[in-house]
């Protein structure tokens, strides 16, 4: 009786009518990262984006065309795109705001005044180095004056007689 059967021909009718799994989607993992372990993640992939990733990118967006699945491939390079466009954005306003005649005249102002300082603290210290060895000058010359006169006779003023002086006694 066993050989009149064949429990395999039974089986195969039942795998077709069966309903088809599906799946369903996922959802989303927490991240538990520190926002700023989330922004540097996000610089670093800023960051590994340049013209040859972008290239890539752009063609891989052409080939969604070709793939039936549509909005399942589009969605993979989501987050490429994205990034990419805000990398994009962040070049065009850093190119706008450099490339601006107000930045211009800003930056050349900034290097005048610069300049201007650089050269009104050398004015200073010129002037100043100016008086102080003036200064010197007079109150050294004055005291050799006064030394040539005390010491040599020759050296005796006119009018000196008309003025006495007395020297101070210590301890009086």
């Amino acid at each position: 009786m066993t050989g009149r059967f064949n429990l395999d021909g039974i089986t195969n009718p039942l795998q077709g009518m069966q309903i088809p799994e599906y799946t369903s989607a996922n959802t989303p993992v927490p991240d538990n990262r520190s926002r700023v372990e989330r922004r540097e993640d996000f610089e670093k992939d800023l960051s590994s984006l340049d013209k040859k990733a972008l290239i890539k990118l752009k063609e891989q967006i052409i080939d969604l065309g070709k793939y039936d699945s549509g909005q399942s491939e589009l969605w993979k390079h989501k987050d490429d795109i994205e990034n990419s466009l805000i990398k994009l954005i962040r070049y065009i306003d850093k190119f706008e705001d450099l490339n601006s005649d107000e930045s211009r005249k800003v930056a050349l102002k900034e290097q005048e005044l610069k300049l201007e300082a650089k050269h009104d603290w050398a004015e200073k210290f010129r002037l100043f180095f100016f008086r102080v060895l003036a200064t010197g000058l007079f109150i050294s010359s004055l005291f050799i004056m006064g030394y040539i006169e005390h010491n040599y006779d020759w050296a005796r003023l006119p009018l000196s007689k008309y003025i006495k002086t007395v020297p101070i006694e210590p301890g009086k």
